[in-house]
C-alpha cells in the first residue's frame, strides 16, 4: 500500500512539474490555460497537503514526524516554496541509484549534482515567470532564467542575469545558500 501511495504521490510531483513549468517556456499562454495549470498545481498540492496531514496525525511521534519532514511542511504550508515538494523525485531518483551498482560516494556525488540542477531549474522557471514582464527585468525566456540560475548556484554570478523583483532576489539568496 505503501509502494502505491509513494509511486502516486510522484506521479502528481510529475504533473505539477509540467503544470508548474509550462508557463516559463510560453509566454503567450490564454487565461483559460493558465487557469487549468493553475488549478491542475492547486489539486496536486491539495493532495500533498492531505498526505502530510493524514501522516502526521497517524504519526506515533508528532515531533519526530514534523522533524523528518520539515521539507514537506515547508512545502505544504508556505505556497511560496511549494516547488520544493518536488524534491520527492530526488529520493525516488535515490531509490533508482541504489538499484545500480554504483560506489556509494559516486552515487552521492551524482545525488548532490542532481539536487542542484533540479534546483536551479525549479529557480529558473519561477524566476523566468516573476521576471519576464518587469519594466528593466533582463531575465526575459526560460534560457536567461536557467543561465542565471546555472551561474547563481556555482557563485560564478557573471552580473548579465539578475532578478529585480523582491520575489526574485529571495529566490536567489535560497539559490546561492544552494551554491554554497
Amino acid at each position: 500500500m505503501n509502494k502505491i501511495k509513494e509511486t502516486v504521490l510522484t506521479i502528481l510531483g510529475l504533473i505539477f512539474l509540467v503544470a508548474f513549468s509550462i508557463p516559463a517556456f510560453n509566454p503567450s499562454l490564454t487565461r483559460s490555460q493558465l487557469d487549468v495549470l493553475e488549478w491542475t498545481q492547486w489539486i496536486t498540492w491539495f493532495a500533498f497537503a492531505i498526505d502530510f496531514l493524514v501522516e502526521f496525525i497517524i504519526s506515533k511521534s508528532k515531533i519526530e514526524y514534523f522533524k523528518t519532514h520539515l521539507l514537506d511542511f515547508i512545502a505544504v504550508f508556505l505556497p511560496f516554496f511549494r516547488p520544493l515538494r518536488l524534491l520527492r523525485l530526488i529520493s525516488f531518483g535515490s531509490f533508482v541509484l541504489q538499484k545500480i551498482a554504483v560506489g556509494k560516494s559516486a552515487a552521492v556525488t551524482l545525488k548532490v549534482a542532481v539536487t542542484a540542477f533540479f534546483v536551479c531549474y525549479l529557480a529558473a522557471v519561477q524566476v523566468t515567470i516573476l521576471e519576464r514582464n518587469v519594466e528593466n527585468s533582463n531575465i526575459h525566456e526560460f534560457s536567461d532564467g536557467i543561465w542565471w540560475a546555472l551561474t547563481t548556484v556555482t557563485t560564478v554570478g557573471y552580473g548579465d542575469r539578475f532578478p529585480i523583483t523582491t520575489e526574485g532576489r529571495i529566490i536567489a539568496f535560497f539559490l546561492m545558500l544552494t551554491g554554497v
